[in-house]
């Protein structure tokens, strides 16, 4: 695992001016019939001692738009190294998380499960302003080359301040390989102003430079907007 995501990164920084953050990122999934009671669980169980020693951020969001996937909530966990990540999963296999399972089971049923590793991050990182997430889920035929064309279009978004949350690109490890190989994402601090970046970026020259670069390399899969209802710091 550390083999490959060395080799990731190499490729990335031969090709990128972006910040590279290593570690991973877990996104498990979930549709849910009760918001309120998922919700009070997890409380608990980030309360608890097992929660209190997790070795990641974790956060739920509760997908506002999300296609055909049936998936309306996402627990996402940011880990930033390989032993976290390692320490992370095994604690799932512990008598306090198989409770928690059982608590929260007439309320939901898992969709996915997927691992990924940071190829690129950079932005703001403040919670206040990122709120609210674009998420593009897609096929990329050439990693390396859909990373340097992605570093070139979130810098101008910067310059042009279209960018005012974080921003990165991903690559699935472990997960649904038919589905997506990579997702790219971007934070805002209200829809209404994830929304009006967006716009204001695609109607850009450089968001058309960035277009005719990736035509041929990236199929967009799916594209999400989720809202950030709960973070629970490491």
């Amino acid at each position: 695992m550390k083999l490959f995501s060395k080799l990731l990164v190499v490729a990335i920084l031969m090709t990128s001016s972006s910040v590279f953050a290593a570690g991973y990122i877990a996104t498990y999934s979930v549709k849910v019939s009760d918001s309120a009671k998922f919700v009070n669980e997890m409380d608990a169980l980030m309360a608890s001692d097992w929660g209190k020693s997790f070795p990641a951020d974790v956060s739920i969001i509760s997908y506002a738009f999300n296609g055909y996937d049936d998936a309306t909530h996402g627990v996402v966990m940011n880990y930033e190294s390989d032993e976290d990540m390692a320490n992370g999963t095994s604690s799932f296999y512990q008598p306090v998380f198989a409770e928690f399972l059982q608590k929260i089971s007439s309320v939901s049923e898992a969709v996915e499960q997927s691992l990924n590793v940071k190829l690129i991050s950079g932005g703001d990182s403040d919670p206040a302003k990122n709120q609210v997430y674009m998420i593009y889920r897609m096929k990329v035929k050439d990693p390396a080359g859909y990373a340097k064309a992605y570093s070139k279009i979130v810098k101008a978004a910067e310059e042009a301040g279209n960018m005012e949350g974080s921003y990165g690109l991903r690559a699935q490890m472990a997960g649904n390989n038919n589905y997506y190989s990579h997702y790219a994402f971007n934070g805002a601090s209200s829809m209404e102003s994830l929304i009006t970046s967006t716009l204001e970026l695609q109607g850009s020259d450089d968001f058309k430079e960035f277009s005719e670069a990736v035509t041929g390399n990236r199929e967009i899969i799916q594209t999400s907007i989720g809202v950030v209802i709960k973070i629970y710091p490491k």
